[in-house]
């Protein structure tokens, strides 16, 4: 008896709350349909009409619905409402989550590309290849200058104009293999790109043909001159 008691308290504490939850009220559903997402329809309808149609402009229009159902309708019209549609804050957050996610994705692409590009760039300037290219006519030019300025100044029997020109072409060319030197070098400060050092070499080697050129001229009037 006692446990039957019990039994009937309990059932009796919990039956308005499941009647609650089973309760369903469609005005309350296209209130809250209406504020979020629309359509805009509030109900009951005659009751917005009534008192607040200020700013939810309901009118009257005849629908017809056949023969029996005929007549004067309240439809709210809502390009005249003063009352919109708001996004929901669950949809509103998901639009943004995915507008973040895809945001960053491409941030990060972004990154990774640049850092790619940096990383490249960095080697190509720490590793010269450009220099090769141009080595071995840079040697061979350097040992033709330092010969025959030696040959000149040996042969020279005191003769001043040939020991300013040999001054001159060796000043030149000691400027030229020091801007070799610069273009080469790799330590901080220094970093070129091989397509930048390629052009410094390219006018450096034109500017160390023209003094190999004037060094064997001068050693052809040297010649001569003895």
């Amino acid at each position: 008896m006692r446990k039957t008691l019990i039994t009937i308290t309990m059932g009796l504490a919990l039956l308005p709350q499941m009647s609650k939850a089973q309760v369903y009220d469609e005005e309350k559903r296209l209130q809250w349909r209406s504020m979020e997402t629309g359509p805009l329809e509030f109900e009951p309808k005659f009751y917005y009409w009534l008192f607040h149609n200020n700013y939810a402009h309901h009118e009257w229009e005849w629908e017809w619905h056949g023969l029996f159902h005929s007549g004067f309708y309240l439809n709210l019209k809502p390009h005249k409402s003063d009352a919109k549609p708001l996004l929901p804050k669950r949809t509103l957050g998901a639009a943004t989550d995915e507008w973040t996610r895809e945001s960053t994705d491409a941030q990060e692409k972004n990154f990774k590309h640049q850092l790619e590009q940096e990383t490249l760039a960095a080697a190509d300037r720490r590793i010269d290849a450009a220099y090769l290219l141009f080595k071995d006519d840079f040697d061979e030019m350097q040992q033709k200058i330092s010969a025959g300025l030696t040959y000149c100044m040996a042969n020279s029997k005191g003769d001043t104009n040939v020991i300013s020109l040999v001054n001159s072409l060796s000043n030149q060319n000691r400027f030229i293999t020091e801007q070799v030197s610069y273009v080469h070098k790799s330590s901080n400060g220094y970093e070129l790109e091989n397509a930048k050092r390629e052009e410094c070499y390219i006018k450096l080697k034109a500017d160390m043909e023209k003094v190999t050129q004037s060094t064997i001229d001068l050693m052809r009037y040297v010649e001569v001159s003895k």
